[in-house]
């Protein structure tokens, strides 16, 4: 039976794209192996090898959309990292100006 866990992150933050090379709807970095298999439209779920510790209940994990565009549309803020620390916070000045 595999191994799943729910993010609190779906279609509307990570975008529904799914090309034909990809074997998921996005990555989960540090994880490489898991695969975002489900979206809803607030959630997605993972599938974790059976050889991968599962992440603690509410430990923040860090995705790669398929897509940025509409994570970028949709968020207020996005997180700036180097070396696993966070070096800046940028705010989205087009956050919802898709018109």
């Amino acid at each position: 039976m595999p191994r799943r866990a729910v993010l609190d992150a779906g279609s509307k933050i990570l975008g529904s794209d799914r090309p034909a090379w990809a074997t998921g709807f996005g990555r989960v970095m540090d994880h490489l192996d898991a695969r975002i298999t489900a979206l809803s439209e607030h959630h997605a779920t993972v599938v974790w090898p059976p050889d991968v510790t599962l992440p603690a209940l509410g430990e923040r994990l860090r995705v790669i959309p398929n897509h940025v565009c509409l994570a970028m549309n949709l968020v207020d803020e996005v997180t700036v990292t180097a070396g696993g620390a966070i070096i800046d916070r940028w705010r989205v000045a087009a956050r919802g100006r898709n018109k």
